[in-house]
């Protein structure tokens, strides 16, 4: 038996080096637990709260107050900062509103996001006096809404199907084109499928491609290796 530190041989019955001091490893010698490396018991960390956040929320209200106040004093009431505020929450719910939970869900925060985005398209319509609120913002803002959930939560809750789930999204983005055309013409009065049929296409046809990597087990197995779908 060689000693671990030094290497010298060390004599039968030896408990540790004579050279280093080094205790020998012997089967028979009593040895004392000591401090495991790892801890027995696993617990989550809390998510680091981020200062961002307040450095965010106190930059939109400065320029919220900002907005008020050099309209108040040019215009003497609210005149352009109502659509200044409105583009400012809008804009605080889709970059700040997410970073005051632990745990954002982009499901839920998908749904909200395009509910303010609605809203201030609404608050815009009524201040102009536009009268294209439902019948383009509303059912385009609603339409891509559904949809963009509706695929957000597909893919976070749904773990299989990847390729059909990308193939199905493509073609029924593709198809939107359409309906988004069809709510300017009745908006407008601009005649139907003067561009809405590239999209369909082009989208289509990718969509076509992924669901058949779904089919095609060879195929599909090429483009997992490369992109880890």
């Amino acid at each position: 038996m060689y000693c671990m530190n030094c290497g010298v041989k060390l004599g039968q019955g030896e408990e540790k080096c004579p050279l280093c001091g080094l205790r020998a490893y012997h089967p028979d010698l009593k040895r004392t637990p000591g401090t495991p490396l790892y801890p027995r018991e696993w617990h989550a960390p809390e998510a680091e709260r981020s200062g961002w956040r307040y450095l965010l929320t106190v930059f939109f209200l400065v320029a919220v107050g900002a907005c008020l106040v050099v309209d108040i004093l040019l215009s003497g009431g609210i005149s352009w900062s109502g659509f200044a505020l409105a583009g400012l929450l809008t804009g605080y719910v889709l970059l700040v509103l997410p970073l005051w939970f632990a745990r954002p869900n982009a499901v839920v925060f998908l749904a909200i996001d395009f509910t303010a985005l609605g809203l201030m398209l609404l608050y815009i319509n009524l201040k102009v006096q536009g009268g294209w609120f439902l019948s383009l913002a509303f059912p385009v803002t609603a339409l891509y809404g559904v949809l963009i959930t509706g695929f957000a939560a597909i893919v976070k809750y749904i773990r299989r199907g990847r390729f059909f789930q990308l193939g199905g999204g493509c073609v029924v983005f593709g198809c939107s084109a359409m309906l988004l055309e069809l709510f300017i013409s009745i908006t407008f009065g601009t005649r139907m499928f003067t561009w809405s049929l590239y999209p369909v296409a082009i989208l289509s046809t990718i969509g076509l491609f992924w669901i058949l990597a779904g089919i095609i087990r060879p195929l599909g197995n090429a483009i997992r290796k490369k992109t880890f779908l």
